[in-house]
């Protein structure tokens, strides 16, 4: 019996960075990044996926914001539960690339190919609200993402723990993009 719930847990786990990373895209990246209209449709081959629209995090989401994005010790508590959750779908480097991605309806995202910009804390909210609800909420139900709903999975903590190694680990950060808003640096580089 525990072999067949560490597996259900397991799999929670891959849909749960499939959805994460579908958020991302969605979401533009990550806090400040709202887009408030209409979004580009698609992001690469390797994300696979369009969006054609943002999309607000409900009235109970609306609200939430988070100032720890560079808490190193929380992004390596993240981290372990990323790699143990979400890398099964997103890969261990966030490309949307790992063993179970193939296999998914809904593509995982490229996590790195998202990043923290602008200002204002939209997209916190946002990020939360998927992670919490996954694939489990419209409209992400309904064009097919696994994502699971990771509220009754990992405490507030702990999901607040994964989208700060999320944003540590694959998006370029809010100095760079501040650094590339005033000309200077290549936009490459992660904070």
């Amino acid at each position: 019996m525990k072999r067949g719930a560490n597996r259900g847990a397991r799999v929670a786990g891959i849909v749960f960075v499939v959805g994460l990373a579908a958020g991302a895209a969605m979401a533009g990246g990550g806090h400040g990044g709202g887009h408030g209209g209409a979004m580009a449709e698609g992001h690469g081959a390797m994300g696979g996926h369009a969006h054609d629209r943002w999309v607000d995090p409900p009235a109970e989401y609306a609200g939430r914001r988070w100032d720890r994005w560079d808490d190193a010790a929380l992004a390596a508590r993240g981290r372990e539960i990323f790699q143990r959750n979400c890398a099964v779908c997103h890969g261990s480097d966030g490309r949307g690339t790992g063993p179970m991605a193939a296999s998914l309806q809904h593509k995982p995202a490229d996590l790195t190919r998202h990043f923290h910009g602008g200002t204002g804390t939209k997209g916190d909210a946002y990020l939360f609200w998927r992670v919490s609800e996954g694939g489990t909420v419209e409209p992400f139900r309904s064009s097919g993402s696994a994502m699971p709903a990771f509220k009754g999975m990992l405490s507030e903590a702990e999901r607040w723990a994964v989208l700060t190694y999320v944003h540590q680990a694959f998006h370029r950060g809010r100095t760079a993009a501040a650094q590339e808003a005033r000309g200077h640096g290549d936009g490459d580089g992660h904070s």
